[in-house]
């Protein structure tokens, strides 16, 4: 573990200490720190898979309601992604079985067992909310992936994270469901919001990370190439903005009549990154 670790930064956000000095106070020291270690083990579980992978970890950020760990993926691989995506509450499954079993070898009391399947199941059950930057939301950009563009996808799930985190909002208020504010679910909201605005900010950026990881990738010549009609006068941005996931494409250029004049791989439309060449640029004018 320490190995695995070794170049992983944890960082404890403020309001971790507030919840902790809280449960001193109410006698629920136990109960917190219990939910807190299921959290550690739940990222853990995302940690060991992103490693298995070669994906570098950079951060596990503990927070008042649970933790977040940050990744940078070495492929465009979906399969992997998945993997690393579940398997946090597949770490959840895995200890109400281990519940289970020590409740049966008499290892634990009922009620102790009682309070740690149903601590693993909200949390597990929580982080499969379709919003980023729960596992939901990543299994929700994997499915866009399948069908839409790399950017669309990144669009498209934000725009939804949103949409949901505003809902979070709402409910966490009490308006139009219930007379009584939800603290904790007017502050996970609030969090929500934030983290997707920024996401949305962020977006030429992870366009950019990800056309710099296909660039650097081996052509996938051995798949179906996806085909992706467009218009001559298209600009190289316009076309690279096409491109999907774990996909290999050709480019089919159309003239003003229709007709295919040309028909471009991926990489050498990729390859207009490291030339230097006008981005903007038709896309007919690639060599």
């Amino acid at each position: 573990m320490i190995n695995i670790l070794s170049e992983t930064k944890i960082a404890i956000n403020p309001f971790f200490w507030l919840v902790i000095v809280g449960a001193i106070l109410t006698g629920q020291f136990l109960e917190i720190i219990t939910l807190f270690g299921i959290v550690i083990i739940h990222e853990l579980g995302h940690v060991f898979a992103a490693r298995s992978y070669d994906w570098k970890v950079t951060e596990i950020q503990l927070l008042p309601f649970g933790g977040v760990a940050k990744v940078e993926q070495a492929t465009d691989s979906l399969w992997q992604e998945f993997i690393v995506a579940i398997a946090g509450p597949f770490q959840n499954l895995m200890m109400i079985l281990v519940a289970i079993v020590f409740e049966r070898l008499h290892l634990w009391s009922n009620d102790w067992t009682t309070f740690f399947i149903q601590a693993n199941t909200w949390i597990g059950l929580f982080n499969l909310l379709p919003i980023s930057p729960l596992d939901g939301g990543k299994l929700m950009k994997i499915f866009f992936y399948i069908f839409l563009s790399f950017r669309k996808a990144i669009h498209t799930s934000i725009f939804l994270s949103l949409f949901l985190s505003v809902i979070f909002l709402i409910w966490g208020s009490g308006f139009g469901f219930s007379e009584k504010m939800n603290i904790n679910g007017l502050f996970l909201a609030i969090f929500f919001i934030y983290i997707n605005w920024m996401d949305a900010k962020q977006l030429p950026y992870h366009f950019w990370q990800f056309l710099l990881m296909k660039v650097q990738m081996e052509p996938m010549r051995n798949v179906a190439a996806i085909p992706i009609i467009v218009h001559q006068d298209t600009t190289v941005m316009q076309a690279l903005r096409l491109l999907r996931k774990q996909r290999y494409h050709l480019f089919y250029l159309l003239s003003n009549n229709g007709e295919v004049i040309r028909v471009l791989p991926e990489e050498k439309v990729l390859q207009t990154i490291y030339q230097g060449k006008e981005l903007y640029q038709p896309i007919h004018h690639i060599l």
